[in-house]
C-alpha cells in the first residue's frame, strides 16, 4: 500500500510540475532568438485534457495509463505541439519473473542443496514527461486526423523481494529518453469540447541510473530453508 502511495505522490508531483512549466509564457523566454524563427514564439496555451488509455510494455502486464495533456497552439498551419505528462504501474509478466529466478538458481554454487530462491512480483511503473508535434489534417473541421512524433522523459521505477537491494533493481531504476510516434482523431462534439482516439509507440532510447551507480552484490539472493 505505501508503495502505491508513493508512486502516487510521485504521479501527481509530475504532472505538478509540468502545469507549472505549462503555465509560463513561452513567447517571452524567446523573443528576438533564433526559435522565433521555428514559430515558437507563437505558442500559446489553448486547450487542456485528461487521456486515460491502455499500455502493453514488452515483459509486463498490460495496465492502465493516465494522462494530462496540454495543447500549445500551431507552430505552423495544420502543425501543433502538444505537451503531456503520464503514468502507469504494473509488473512483469510471471514468465519472465520465473526465467530470471532460474537463472539464479543456475547461478547459485550450493553443495548442501538446502538454498532456495524467494519467487515475488516485481512491480515497475513509469512517469513520462514529453512534447510532440502533430500534423492535423483538416484542422478546420469537426472531425481531425493527425500522425506526429516527439521526444520525453521516462522515470522508471521497478521493485521486489527479488531484486531488492541488487544490482538489477539498480538498473532499472532508471531516468530514460525516448521517442513516440502517434496517430490519431480528434472529433469535435461542442465548440469547446472534443474527444480523442489516440494510439502511440514508444522506445526508450539512453538509460542512466536514478541516484547511485549500480552496486554487483557479492552474491545472488538466496534464503536456506
Amino acid at each position: 500500500m505505501s508503495r502505491a502511495r508513493t508512486d502516487l505522490r510521485l504521479a501527481l508531483a509530475s504532472v505538478s510540475l509540468v502545469a507549472t512549466v505549462f503555465a509560463t509564457p513561452l513567447a517571452a523566454q524567446v523573443q528576438g532568438s533564433w526559435l522565433e524563427r521555428l514559430g515558437i514564439d507563437k505558442l500559446r496555451f489553448t486547450a487542456l485534457g485528461a487521456q486515460v488509455g491502455r499500455v502493453n510494455p514488452y515483459g509486463i502486464e498490460p495496465t492502465t495509463s493516465w494522462s494530462l495533456q496540454a495543447d500549445y497552439g500551431e507552430l505552423s498551419p495544420a502543425w501543433r505541439v502538444v505537451f503531456h505528462a503520464t503514468y502507469w504501474g504494473s509488473r512483469f509478466r510471471d514468465r519472465n519473473v520465473r526465467a530470471y529466478a532460474d537463472s539464479l538458481r543456475n547461478a547459485i554454487s550450493d553443495p548442501t542443496g538446502d538454498a532456495r530462491v524467494v519467487i515475488g512480483d516485481i512491480t515497475v511503473s513509469d512517469i513520462v514527461l514529453g512534447a510532440d508535434v502533430r500534423r492535423t489534417y483538416f484542422p478546420s473541421g469537426w472531425m481531425r486526423p493527425y500522425i506526429g512524433g516527439g521526444l520525453a522523459t521516462h522515470v522508471v521505477n521497478a521493485d521486489g523481494r527479488l531484486i531488492d537491494g541488487t544490482f538489477v533493481e539498480r538498473a532499472t531504476d532508471v531516468i530514460a529518453v525516448g521517442v513516440a510516434g502517434t496517430t490519431g482523431v480528434n472529433i469535435r462534439v461542442l465548440r469547446h469540447i472534443a474527444l480523442e482516439a489516440q494510439a502511440r509507440v514508444a522506445s526508450l532510447l539512453g538509460l542512466a541510473p536514478a541516484g547511485t551507480a549500480p552496486r554487483i552484490p557479492p552474491g545472488p539472493p538466496a534464503e536456506p530453508r
